[in-house]
């Protein structure tokens, strides 16, 4: 198994062992960071996506098919659907190609852990393939863009355009910003160096929007 099998694995079982140690009524809470799910919903998805992948089910319309996923699995509760989880290899199905749902994955995993007030911890090595993946949301080739990102001390970069952008942050905190789970303020305010307004390029699209919010997350 790859890297990135290797990483979503780690992920579902931080995720599985949280779930299953957190009392049922707990994970019926709203996810502040994703206020349309509550706990199991997310959890449902995840599962889901596992389901869906694993079986050919690619997405049409995503918010369709994660919706899907979340009303198809509403009847189990989250204990179960952590055991129905471990059936489906998707890890083993992952590559560089498919480092979309590494990240959705992690992306959740963080989600979870903040609703519930437990500290994250993504190991360096899946932060690193994050980091990776997250270069795109940039559309460098498109946007003119040379793009480089110092986290953790690594340097990722994109692009051999132009305009300069550079960044220097923690991984964890870039993957976060990257998806929307902190604010303008909280973006703006990183250490940047940009001649182009990096807010309208990273959220242009609209799958991601900003926290409308302040965000601080405990890690360890």
């Amino acid at each position: 198994m790859n890297e990135y099998g290797v990483a979503w694995n780690a992920s579902r079982q931080r995720v599985s062992d949280l779930a299953i140690g957190t009392p049922l009524t707990e994970l019926e809470r709203i996810a502040p960071l994703t206020p349309e799910w509550r706990v199991r919903d997310i959890v449902a998805h995840l599962v889901g996506v596992a389901q869906d992948v694993s079986t050919g089910n690619f997405p049409q319309d995503f918010d369709a098919w994660t919706s899907d996923q979340v009303e198809r699995l509403r009847t189990i509760d989250a204990h179960a659907l952590v055991g129905q989880w471990q059936q489906f290899a998707l890890g083993e199905m992952l590559s560089e190609s498919l480092a979309i749902a590494l990240f959705d994955q992690a992306t959740h995993e963080a989600d979870i852990f903040h609703a519930l007030g437990v500290p994250v911890e993504l190991d360096p090595a899946t932060l690193a393939l994050l980091s990776k993946f997250t270069l795109g949301r940039f559309g460098a080739t498109e946007n003119d863009l040379h793009v480089t990102l110092t986290l953790d001390g690594q340097e990722f970069a994109t692009g051999t355009g132009q305009h300069q952008v550079t960044l220097s942050a923690t991984a964890f905190e870039w993957f976060r910003a990257s998806s929307g789970r902190r604010s303008v303020r909280q973006i703006e305010a990183m250490e940047w160096r940009s001649e182009v307004d990096v807010i309208e390029i990273l959220f242009r699209s609209g799958f991601f929007t900003p926290s409308t919010h302040d965000v601080v997350e405990l890690t360890r």
